[in-house]
């Protein structure tokens, strides 16, 4: 299977098994390198896409938590260790939430999860911000597709084409 149709279907096999997109309107999807460079090229690209559709405050921190859920799957997974590695980020909004699904290239000797990190430590407080900033999140893992992180930011401003009441499915605490 050539990269762009690997691309699509990985894409495609994610949206049709998750309840999550059910009562969302896909706004875009990109496959980035699986490299540091990636995380502030993402950065650009949902600013871009993102600017004027939601509230200042609310994009800052969806760039925030892309960006750590993107440097995440660089560092910890086969996206970022393996030549040719990507990330994807699909984007999606609706209910009042902007939803943010990062999937990588998975991980035999990791799976996503919130490190104990101690107040000298550079690192490992990406998923616990997080845990901590967005209204909803989670994981999923496919042995085909990989890891899948995901987050919801609620935004009331956020454009929507399906009305959703009360919380969209699959955004329970984890």
């Amino acid at each position: 299977m050539s990269a762009p149709q690997q691309t699509v279907c990985r894409h495609e096999r994610q949206r049709a098994t998750s309840a999550r997109w059910s009562a969302l309107r896909l706004l875009a999807h990109a496959e980035f390198p699986g490299t540091p460079y990636s995380v502030s090229m993402v950065r650009l690209w949902v600013r871009d896409l993102l600017s004027g559709r939601i509230a200042d405050v609310v994009l800052d921190d969806v760039v925030l938590l892309l960006s750590e859920v993107v440097t995440n799957a660089v560092v910890h997974s086969d996206s970022g260790r393996m030549p040719g590695g990507s990330v994807m980020v699909c984007l999606g909004v609706g209910g009042g939430v902007v939803h943010v699904e990062v999937i990588d290239d998975g991980s035999v000797t990791s799976v996503p999860f919130i490190r104990a990190a101690n107040a000298d430590s550079d690192g490992g407080r990406g998923l616990f911000l997080v845990e901590m900033m967005a209204s909803g999140w989670g994981t999923h893992h496919d042995d085909e597709a990989g890891n899948a992180v995901w987050f919801h930011v609620a935004d009331d401003t956020a454009a929507t084409s399906a009305s959703a009441a009360g919380r969209l499915p699959g955004s329970e605490r984890r």
